[in-house]
């Protein structure tokens, strides 16, 4: 799978996980919901993956961190505001 670096040659998104949303509904957002109007580039859905040009990222929906592979990442961006402990967070780190 291609990783999506957009100007970070260090950096990749591989992943994203947020159980409100699935890959259409965040695509879309990519798209069209932002206060610093339209992205250069378009998101669409491809089952459960968000496609920018030949780049790839998975999407997943799960509520629990356990609950989702994290094993590939070296920088997770927790944005949910219900992890504000190291014991919750550990979770990510247990993947290693």
């Amino acid at each position: 799978m291609a990783s999506a670096t957009w100007g970070w040659d260090d950096m990749a998104f591989v992943q994203i996980n947020d159980p409100a949303g699935d890959a259409a509904t965040l695509s879309h957002l990519l798209n069209f919901d932002s206060v610093h109007g339209r992205w250069q580039h378009e998101a669409r859905a491809e089952g459960n993956d968000i496609v920018i040009g030949d780049r790839r990222i998975a999407c997943t929906r799960n509520s629990a961190i356990a609950d989702t592979d994290w094993s590939g990442c070296d920088l997770v961006i927790e944005a949910s505001g219900k992890m504000k402990s190291t014991a919750l967070l550990k979770a990510y780190l247990a993947q290693e």
